[in-house]
């Protein structure tokens, strides 16, 4: 692989350079034969929280279905279809994060400068159709989507999955607070006197399945509790872990990247100075981005002006893929049927099927 170089899934290079500057490239599947060449439209895809590297690989003990390559998957749908398909590992495979504190260049920031700058080699490299570029999406990469789109400028093409549209302390406190207390006071676990059994809630581990698996609130709180109690604590937990990880004490990220992502408008907003077409994809099941993140930005995208379509996917969870045999949620594979209508939207905020030669 040439530090300088376009590198290709069967380890060719073409000229024309796709490197990040700091030993990352930018890595293009094209499609087979005849479908290849200057007129291929090419897709850049940008991965979910958790799934730093250019395949957005999830081990079986995160994913729940066994190990999974997202993109790796999608890009051969792509490339099948017509399409080239462009990743690159994350500045989280390489950055140090020097004990949790992290760094000017391991930021939020950061993964919307990588972006930015694909975006551009793309454009500018003779192989593909650098006037066709799509930016995908996948939950926290919807964000980065955005947020490189409104820094890029001019038209807009755009497949948004699973996306996040409020700012990130309120998802966080979605994530750490509210849907804890919406899936404990709405599950049926609340008897006559109003209080809530957390013994019943700990038996129901598929209800808690991919989201809440260490649920030690019995001992804490006893059996049941009352629910003015239940706010108390659990707010109270929510709040030491956003402080821990403000201040470098959250292993998924360093402090940089947090305080980063903190700063950011919510995404909806940034598609006030966006214009083009995008497709809003959302599973019907997801416990992270709920369906009501994917309303809000089509419902933004729509009053701004820009041609949107939102598919709300029954029975699939945050990753697109559906529950376990055992019932238990899972994080990837994409389910087929998505994988073929996600391939769809590609056509479609392009404005038509993929071009050939």
């Amino acid at each position: 692989m040439g530090g300088d170089g376009l590198s290709l899934e069967d380890g060719l290079s073409l000229e024309g350079g796709l490197s990040l500057g700091d030993g990352r490239e930018v890595v293009l599947r094209l499609p087979d034969g005849a479908a290849a060449g200057a007129g291929t439209p090419v897709v850049l895809l940008l991965q979910p929280f958790g799934a730093w590297d250019r395949d957005a690989s999830l081990p079986a003990e995160v994913s729940g279905n066994g190990p999974v390559r997202l993109f790796a998957d999608l890009g051969a749908a792509l490339a099948g279809a017509g399409y080239a398909a462009a990743s690159f590992d994350t500045r989280f495979v390489t950055e140090d994060r020097r004990g949790g504190a992290g760094s000017s260049r391991f930021t939020f920031t950061g993964l919307v400068d990588d972006a930015v700058r694909a975006v551009e080699l793309l454009r500018a490299h003779p192989g593909v159709d650098g006037g066709r570029v799509v930016l995908l999406g996948v939950s926290m990469g919807t964000d980065v989507a955005l947020a490189a789109a409104e820094r890029l400028g001019g038209e807009t093409l755009a497949v948004l999955v699973a996306p996040c549209s409020e700012a990130r302390p309120v998802l966080q406190r979605h994530l750490g607070l509210d849907r804890r207390l919406e899936w404990l006071l709405a599950g049926g676990f609340t008897g006559p006197d109003g209080t809530v059994d957390l013994a019943a809630a700990r038996r129901d581990v598929a209800g808690r399945s991919g989201w809440w698996e260490e649920f030690d609130l019995p001992e804490r709180l006893g059996p049941r509790a009352d629910p003015e109690v239940l706010h108390a604590e659990l707010t109270w937990e929510f709040d030491a872990w956003e402080r821990g990880a403000l201040d470098g004490a959250d292993d998924s990220a360093p402090a940089s990247f947090w305080r980063d992502w903190y700063a950011q408008p919510a995404p909806y907003r940034r598609l006030a100075g966006l214009r083009g077409r995008v497709a809003v994809h959302v599973g019907a099941e997801d416990w992270t981005t709920p369906p009501r993140q994917a309303h809000l930005l089509h419902r933004a995208a729509s009053a701004y002006g820009l041609r949107s379509r939102l598919t709300v996917h029954p029975g699939l969870g945050h990753l697109l893929s559906p529950r376990s045999a055992a019932g238990l949620r899972t994080y990837g594979p994409f389910d087929p049927g998505f994988l073929r209508e996600l391939v769809g939207s590609v056509a479609e905020v392009l404005g038509g099927g993929p071009q050939s030669g």
